[in-house]
């Protein structure tokens, strides 16, 4: 199918659609599923129509390869002569935009997506015949495996040539599966986003290609907004976590690809949370309110879900990534409202937003919490000598131990290079209370996690003391603990 032009023309098909504002996920999985009805239901074309706009970088991609994908503009295709229709990496007939009436219209539906959706809290309103959902980090990925399995297949029927990709499709799929999972580095990233990117790699994926598309590239505009959002974002921090949040108001049209300016923002400030609020208006003079959600994997593994709070305005997304946009209301009622209680509004919007993301947030762990209690503690006595201290570090495999008085009192501690050094000088019947140094670090048992992080970052220590009002040791906190906090590795 070449490129949407003209009228409508009046022909039976499938059409496959995309998300409002879509991206490379949902434009290489409506892509991707257009491919495989090719297959599975070749009796009628299918066409792949966007229904409302695409995000910046794929529309610079449709640009050149617009043409070499089954693509139809949205006004082309008459309701009435849909039989099939696929939906994909959305659940919403809000996010269809003005395709919203055609999942009615349609004979079949199809809806492909990789996070399942809330039904109860008012994220999914499309009652799909055939559901494709997986748990995986992309809905590309969901399709390129379908995709695999009829390649793998010597001719799907006899007459059949097998499944073959052309470098474009290759590319954009190639693209969708990095745009969704970050490169891979998503927390919600699986071997099956990686296996399918790989075998799109053996099959045609141009990697000068994704090189020329793949990376955000900010226009004057958004470099400008950018400087502002920097100016004007609030910064705190909570629980641990750092939040920066601001509304621009642009005076003007939508300005397309805020999302890249929030992904910077979250960089560029080094914060765990951004919540960017972009204010513009309509060609009808309609305030509209663009709120858009990033977050790092460590708010993620610290409960933080953007688009739980964003379905609160039928926003979509994922838990690292949302979106809504908000129609305000204040213009509709006096004929002149002002924009000062527009832009109060939306100052009102992103105040529920934070105080939405601040109360996800669980209180973080103190050092009482993660510590290593004093009595499973390896430890020794200034009195010991270098070659029992010694004998110790190598029984315990330790390679620092502290140095307890009697009364359990922290005097300080030996690393393991102490005693070998001593016992290689001849002077291991030397008391440990000789050889210990006395710098340390210590923390009192209520010390927060983000403190604690940051003591062990900054030191070249790898262990925090844990000690009472007396300085008793109580317990140790270590590298180990904090890593076993984040629950980034099942083994620790």
């Amino acid at each position: 199918g070449g490129g949407g032009g003209g009228g409508v023309l009046s022909e039976r098909c499938n059409v496959v659609l995309t998300h409002a504002n879509a991206d490379f996920d949902s434009l290489a999985g409506a892509v991707a599923l257009a491919k495989l009805w090719s297959v599975t239901r070749p009796e009628l074309p299918t066409h792949v129509v966007m229904p409302r706009g695409v995000n910046p970088l794929v529309s610079r991609f449709l640009a050149y390869h617009k043409h070499l994908l089954p693509v139809r503009g949205f006004k082309t295709i008459a309701e009435t002569d849909i039989c099939g229709l696929g939906v994909v990496d959305c659940h919403s007939l809000e996010r269809l935009g003005p395709a919203g009436s055609w999942v009615h219209a349609a004979e079949h539906v199809t809806v492909v997506d990789h996070h399942a959706v809330d039904h109860q809290a008012g994220g999914g309103d499309i009652k799909p015949n055939e559901l494709l959902l997986e748990e995986v980090g992309s809905a590309t990925t969901v399709l390129v495996e379908r995709l695999r399995a009829l390649a793998g297949e010597p001719g799907a029927a006899a007459t059949a040539a097998p499944l073959e990709l052309t470098e474009t499709e290759a590319t954009l799929f190639a693209l969708g599966i990095r745009a969704d999972t970050g490169q891979l580095t998503f927390p919600a990233t699986t071997p099956r986003d990686a296996h399918a990117l790989a075998w799109l790699m053996d099959h045609g994926v141009s990697q000068s290609a994704v090189a020329e598309f793949g990376q955000p590239r900010l226009s004057a505009v958004q470099r400008d907004l950018l400087s502002q959002a920097m100016d004007e974002m609030r910064l705190a921090e909570h629980e641990g976590l750092h939040i920066g949040w601001t509304v621009l108001n642009t005076g003007h049209g939508f300005v397309t690809g805020m999302a890249a300016v929030a992904t910077e923002l979250l960089q560029l400030l080094a914060c765990d949370v951004v919540l960017l609020g972009v204010l513009h208006t309509n060609a009808k003079e309609q305030p509209f309110f663009s709120l858009i959600g990033r977050c790092s994997a460590r708010a993620e593994g610290r409960a933080v879900d953007l688009q739980a709070i964003l379905s609160r305005w039928k926003g979509g997304g994922h838990r690292a990534a949302a979106a809504a946009s908000i129609k305000l209301r204040t213009r509709e009622a006096p004929p002149h409202a002002g924009e000062d209680d527009v832009l109060e509004e939306a100052y009102g919007v992103m105040q529920q937003a934070v105080s939405m993301l601040v109360n996800q947030v669980p209180e973080q762990a103190r050092a009482a919490d993660l510590m290593t209690r004093a009595e499973h503690v390896s430890a020794c006595r200034p009195t010991d000598t270098m070659e029992e201290a010694l004998a110790l570090m190598n029984a315990r495999r330790k390679r620092t131990v502290p140095v307890l008085a009697e009364d359990d009192t922290l005097l300080g501690f030996i690393k393991y290079r102490d005693p070998i050094k001593a016992v290689g000088a001849g002077k291991g019947g030397q008391q440990v209370k000789a050889w210990m140094r006395r710098e340390l670090l210590t923390v009192e048992p209520d010390t927060p996690f983000a403190d604690m992080e940051a003591l062990l970052l900054e030191g070249d220590t790898g262990r925090l003391h844990v000690v009472d009002d007396d300085h008793r040791l109580i317990g140790l906190v270590s590298r180990t603990d904090i890593l076993r906090h984040y629950a980034l590795y099942r083994g620790i």
